[in-house]
């Protein structure tokens, strides 16, 4: 119970946060609405690593979290409230299992979230305003970032609480897989913001086209 608790305690901050944000902008909600479907079949569609548990808190297999790229679309607050009707749509309504679902999005949305978060305002504040630097830091970086020190703070915690779901006995493998993990999702998070930021900048709710077009 748990899970749920804490789970829709930061859904429903997150709606307090975003209340005045993009989520009430109704040119966008066909945009939402395609990444809450897109997102969910996403987390439904993965090829599982060799020697992977499927009861780990973090499921270790190539799929497409997209936790790090709604932040860069929609800003944090409006990405995890999005997120949690992702979970929702793509886990409770397959698997039944309330738990599962909201387990599900703390660990690899609002953690990423997080992370992915704090990689977008590193790069905003200290790297130059320029067109090339905000898609290799707001996308490829901070998915890469995001997914990547999820998987290191997810496995830490396990070992320090002796948590036995990590399911395999070759950490150097499960190390390098989360790897490859990542460099999938910054690389997916990175050529979709690019593509959107190139057709259809106005999706982009944290892009300042005025600190960009003369950069």
């Amino acid at each position: 119970m748990a899970w749920i608790f804490l789970a829709c305690a930061i859904f429903l901050l997150g709606v307090f946060k975003s209340r005045d944000g993009v989520l009430l902008q109704p040119r966008l909600r066909n945009l939402f609405i395609s990444c809450i479907l897109l997102l969910a079949i996403a987390w439904n569609i993965r090829a599982h690593m060799p020697n992977n548990n499927l009861q780990n808190f973090i499921d270790l297999s190539f799929h497409f979290f997209g936790a790090s790229l709604l932040v860069a679309l929609f800003g944090f607050w409006s990405a995890i409230t999005l997120l949690f009707i992702v979970a929702l749509a793509g886990i409770f309504t397959f698997s039944g299992d309330l738990v599962e679902a909201t387990s599900h999005y703390i660990m690899v949305s609002v953690i990423p979230a997080i992370f992915a978060y704090l990689v977008i305002r590193a790069v905003n504040r200290f790297l130059p305003k320029h067109f090339f630097v905000l898609i290799l830091g707001n996308g490829y970086l901070a998915g890469f970032i995001s997914t990547f020190a999820t998987g290191i703070l997810i496995y830490g915690l396990q070992q320090i609480f002796q948590i036995n779901s990590f399911g395999t006995s070759d950490p150097l493998g499960w190390f390098l897989g989360l790897i490859v993990l990542s460099f999938m999702e910054g690389s997916l998070s990175g050529m979709l913001l690019a593509i959107l930021l190139v057709y259809r900048p106005q999706w982009v709710s944290t892009y300042q086209e005025e600190h960009y077009m003369n950069a």
